[in-house]
């Protein structure tokens, strides 16, 4: 199925590894041009090497940046500008679960949890707001997690966080929609990968995990980070161009009760 993307220009944040690139391979097999963004300069330049290995005919290009800092978040949007002259679909990736202390109240881990999950999606979007206004099209893409609806034992400032990610979707969308941007929002379950959460997880408990994920995902297994990269090209492609303010569940069914 043509989904309407081929020659697209895309930026896909935090895609060095895991789900980020998967979601960067999903682009490429459309036909898209990517430019992919990790803090880590070295990583980053090696997933650029292995996706033109896959995808040897592609436009792939990289820009490493922490966009937790202000003054790079500017220069990412400078550098896609003063390259391309216009972005077709922006997915804001970044994002990161794990508890540093045990306190689920504590103050500053709870500002850590939504600097990274939160704020730097408000600053992404502050920053390339005004290209998609001004090019009057485009399609974002946010990602969120099941934490924000479902008690997962997450820490609290995470999943406060990501549901926050799910009411900035519904208010945005709204008023973007006059300048024919759509954004829409992915919501994954438990996404299982080398080096990701779950992995670590597992490692820990293989018993544990294995019991709790036959318990709560009807579909009795991890999601794999190509599922949750399918999800976000479709939402950002043009066959799904009547949609915006969406939220789109992929997690084997756990969220079932809501």
């Amino acid at each position: 199925m043509d989904l309407g993307i081929k020659d697209k220009l895309v930026l896909i944040t935090a895609s060095g590894s895991g789900i980020g690139k998967a979601i960067a391979e999903g682009f490429l097999r459309e036909g898209c041009h990517v430019v992919i963004n990790d803090k880590d300069e070295l990583r980053l330049a090696g997933t650029a090497q292995d996706l033109a290995k896959l995808y040897p005919s592609a436009m792939i290009d990289y820009f490493a940046a922490d966009l937790l800092i202000r003054e790079k978040r500017g220069q990412l949007r400078d550098y896609i500008v003063n390259k391309y002259g216009k972005l077709d679909i922006l997915v804001s990736n970044l994002g990161n679960g794990k508890a540093t202390v045990e306190n689920k109240l504590s103050v500053d881990e709870w500002e850590r949890f939504l600097n990274i999950n939160l704020l730097s999606t408000v600053g992404l979007l502050d920053d390339f707001a005004q290209i998609f206004k001004d090019q009057r099209y485009g399609s974002i893409i946010l990602i969120s997690s099941i934490t924000a609806v479902e008690r997962s034992g997450a820490p609290y400032g995470y999943s406060a966080a990501k549901s926050a990610l799910l009411n900035l979707n519904k208010n945005i969308s709204v008023d973007m929609a006059s300048y024919g941007v759509r954004i829409n929002c992915v919501m994954p379950g438990n996404v299982f990968f080398p080096g990701g959460r779950w992995e670590e997880i597992y490692n820990n408990d293989p018993e544990g995990t294995k019991g709790f994920i036959e318990k709560e995902v009807p579909l009795a297994r991890f999601a794999k980070p190509e599922e949750i990269a399918d999800a976000v090209v479709f939402l950002a492609s043009e066959r799904s161009s009547f949609t915006t303010g969406a939220t789109l569940v992929v997690d084997g069914g756990q969220t079932k009760r809501y």
